[in-house]
């Protein structure tokens, strides 16, 4: 019969105290002073299971401590009471202490700190009141069916020059502090328990001091080494915030660092370019008949406080593969493993295994990263790195690599389905090839047996291509005629000949500043912008609808300010929605008399006479649905959580359609106002805003009503259609 245990460790842990005294950290801080196990939430049943469970307490127990180390920067602590209570509710049976924070008080606050966990049953190791008790290992016993085993774990601090000289961390002879991780003293101490004890597990946990958020040296991978040589099985290092890679050899086991667990503050993963993950490794320790076995097992978290809001949580699948790549891409050729993705109900963990059994795809590139991971969905984009020209460069070197490589590859196999008899023969089965096949694969052989099988090629059409194609046909001189109705004081003298209502409005052109407070219920818009930026409808002084955010203004001078935050972020730059400071006024438009609720957008996309697909969209909450001409409720895009609108009417859809067969242009979207008197003329667009977002049918809906109406422009400019109106207001 064989007997289990577990023995959990975790990195660098303070619930944050001092961090979290800051202006800009409120909420966080009311979570604590309330709820301070809501910050351990998202990984508590990661550890609640153990036998033992350590972890590197990187703070000191004080009530608002005063005479910290002068000079030194983030000095931390905890209040005592909160903390012993979460790390006993956690579970927690011991803590190292040698780090950069157990002395940020002085020797008295720390001793108090050791004296404060040892009455709460938890031990302590890696500080004392002198040297010998500062680098005292700690001794778990494990007892067995048949015997027992003895674990020991050993901590010191690697440690510069001005925290052992100027602050004074090192623990000496006769003066508190933290072990220190000199190499000659601490495997002198793993060769003297190799020696009285040859069975034992030896554990070691350097603390890296000053490396923060960064990838350990070789020196320290040599050093870790050295451990193991002379008789350590494992090295589970912290202190860089952050997952280091691992490594096994012929000796034993090293994690160059397990980051953090719970460390509440903001922390600087993205500044620094660092992954924002780290690791809780659990040994799986069994005894079978009085022989005993160890197994790592690794379980990535995500530890960036800034990407999860103080939510250290586990990872997802996405996050799990990304790490795993970093880390193998890592590993060291003196190394004897990779590391294994593997999966418990919804927990990812690692394990390691021998290479010689496994696939790993490391890489050489500048950039550090494989792009065709991300681009398979094995990682996600939060670890990819472009600040650096290298970098940037490296993943175009890569991106065209791949299309090249995937293109090859798609059209061998086109190739062999072109030439595989029971496919090419079987009506059916090019019936169901035709709803997916790309056209860029497709060989002229190919194509010709779905021609002679009277097959349509569905996917042959792409609205997401047209569109993208247009964009460079304007630069090759193409008249895309729909583009002259871009500007609404072009399309307005348009939509009156037409006999298209649209809204009054008066003819001068203004900047803001020459804007005058209005009497009446009027719409504010500038002349040229994208996605309703800096359109403003005023019912009246008390109730202004800012279209953009779909929210309401409480007076004149609230619009000011917000119009003249916009405009000051379009010349910084950090706007590009406008293209000049240009203004009109235009009356106002209601969904019922003297309502303060603008009506419904229908945007109705146009194919020269024939429309497809309305968009409905409330201005206030910036719902949206979509119907087809038959007033079906659709989803074409990958977004699904629609609203159910009012819809319109088939007048409406008449009154679109005809306009746009007044345009020489194959497309056009009309947006109008659903007015309580009637449809009125918004704005033409000539290429809608989000078109990647249609899914894969609509793409090919859409695309397919764009061919069919170029076919039907083209037979009518045949047939001789001058669009007269048109002319009249544009030159052609």
């Amino acid at each position: 019969m064989s007997k289990n245990f577990t023995i959990t460790f975790a990195g660098d842990t303070s619930l944050g105290d001092w961090y979290l005294q800051k202006p800009n950290r409120k909420k966080e801080l009311k979570r604590l002073n309330h709820n301070p196990s809501s910050f351990f939430k998202g990984v508590k049943e990661l550890v609640k299971s153990s036998d033992h469970f350590i972890l590197n307490l990187e703070t000191v127990l004080a009530e608002k401590p005063s005479g910290f180390i002068e000079g030194k920067q983030y000095p931390n602590y905890d209040t005592p009471k909160r903390t012993l209570n979460v790390l006993k509710d956690l579970g927690v049976s011991a803590v190292s202490l040698a780090n950069n924070h157990t002395m940020d008080f002085g020797p008295k606050v720390m001793m108090q700190t050791i004296k404060q966990l040892n009455k709460a049953g938890i031990e302590s190791y890696g500080a004392g009141k002198n040297l010998k008790e500062a680098a005292k290992p700690l001794k778990i016993k494990l007892k067995g069916e048949k015997n027992s085993k003895n674990i020991y774990l050993i901590t010191g601090m690697r440690a510069s020059k001005r925290y052992i000289e100027d602050y004074g961390f090192i623990a000496e002879k006769r003066k508190p502090g933290v072990n220190s991780l000199n190499l000659e003293e601490i495997t002198n101490e793993i060769k003297r328990i190799r020696k009285r004890d040859s069975k034992a597990i030896i554990v070691v946990s350097p603390h890296w001091q000053g490396l923060d958020y960064k990838w350990i040296t070789s020196k320290i991978e040599k050093r870790c080494r050295k451990f193991l040589e002379e008789g350590a099985d494992f090295v589970f290092a912290h202190g860089t915030h952050m997952a280091n890679h691992i490594e096994k050899n012929e000796n034993g086991t090293i994690v160059y660092s397990i980051g953090n667990f719970v460390f509440n503050s903001p922390g600087r993963y993205k500044k620094l370019q660092a992954p924002p993950f780290s690791l809780i490794t659990k040994l799986q320790i069994t005894e079978n008949k009085g022989n005993w076995s160890v197994e790592p097992e690794f379980y990535p978290i995500v530890t960036d406080n800034k990407l999860t809001n103080f939510n250290v949580r586990k990872v997802n699948k996405l996050e799990s593969n990304e790490l795993l790549n970093i880390l193998n891409t890592k590993i060291s050729s003196k190394a004897n493993n990779i590391l294994e993705n593997n999966k418990f109900n919804s927990t990812y963990y690692y394990k390691l295994v021998n290479p010689a059994y496994s696939i790993i795809e490391k890489n050489d590139y500048p950039s550090g990263v494989n792009l065709k991971d991300f681009i398979m969905g094995n990682a996600t984009m939060s670890h990819i790195n472009l600040s650096k020209g290298k970098f940037f460069n490296d993943h175009v070197n890569q991106l065209s690599e791949l299309h090249n490589e995937i293109n090859h590859n798609f059209n061998l196999y086109y190739r062999k389905l072109a030439r595989n008899k029971q496919v090419t023969s079987n009506k059916k089965r090019l019936n169901k090839l035709s709803q997916v096949v790309k056209k860029e694969h497709l060989s002229h052989s190919f194509v010709k047996r779905f021609e002679r099988k009277k097959v349509n090629l569905n996917t042959i059409f792409s609205f997401k291509e047209i569109m993208a194609e247009q964009s460079a046909l304007r630069r090759l001189g193409y008249r895309n005629y729909s583009w002259k109705l871009d500007r609404k004081l072009n399309a307005y003298p348009f939509a009156d000949s037409i006999g298209l209502r649209r809204p009054k409005t008066d003819s001068k052109i203004y900047t803001f500043n020459e804007l005058e407070k209005p009497t009446n219920p009027v719409v504010i818009k500038p002349v040229h912008s994208t996605g309703s930026m800096g359109v403003y409808l005023i019912f009246n002084n008390q109730a202004i609808l800012s279209a953009k955010e779909g929210i309401y203004l409480n007076s004149w001078e609230e619009l000011q300010k917000d119009a003249n935050k916009k405009l000051q972020d379009w010349r910084d730059g950090k706007n590009k929605a406008f293209t000049k400071d240009e203004w009109m006024i235009e009356e106002l438009v209601i969904s019922e008399p003297n309502s303060t609720i603008p009506p419904a957008d229908l945007k109705f996309y146009c194919f020269y006479g024939e429309v497809i697909l309305i968009q409905e969209t409330l201005r206030t909450d910036k719902k949206v649905c979509f119907w087809d001409p038959d007033m079906n409720l659709i989803y074409p895009r990958f977004d699904k959580e629609f609203y159910v609108g009012n819809g319109f009417t088939k007048e409406h859809l008449e009154i679109a359609a005809n306009a746009s067969s007044k345009i020489p242009s194959a497309y056009l979207r009309l947006d109008m106002l659903n007015g309580h008197d009637g449809l009125v003329f918004g704005e033409a667009t000539p290429r809608p805003g989000q078109y990647e977002a249609f899914n894969a049918e609509y793409d090919q809906i859409l695309g397919e009503a764009y061919r069919r109406a170029e076919a039907r422009l083209t037979q009518d400019l045949l047939k001789g259609k001058s669009f007269d109106e048109f002319k009249k207001h544009f030159k052609i």
